[in-house]
């Protein structure tokens, strides 16, 4: 049961990071090795690959 959770938490955390430096599969490698904690972390203190612009209409 432990195993089935820390794996969908490494899922979680590669689909979560999809648009970032490693991508889905760096980081759900990241997640696998470390641990779902640590590359959760790394996602929150690292910005997106392909920020979205905000248009400004004036």
């Amino acid at each position: 049961m432990i195993v089935a959770l820390y794996l969908v938490l490494c899922i979680l955390s590669g689909y979560w990071g999809r648009n970032t430096f490693a991508g889905p599969v760096g980081f759900f490698l990241i997640s696998l090795f470390l641990t779902p904690i640590v590359s959760l972390l790394i996602l929150l203190l690292t910005q997106d690959r392909n920020p979205q612009q905000e248009s400004e209409d004036d």
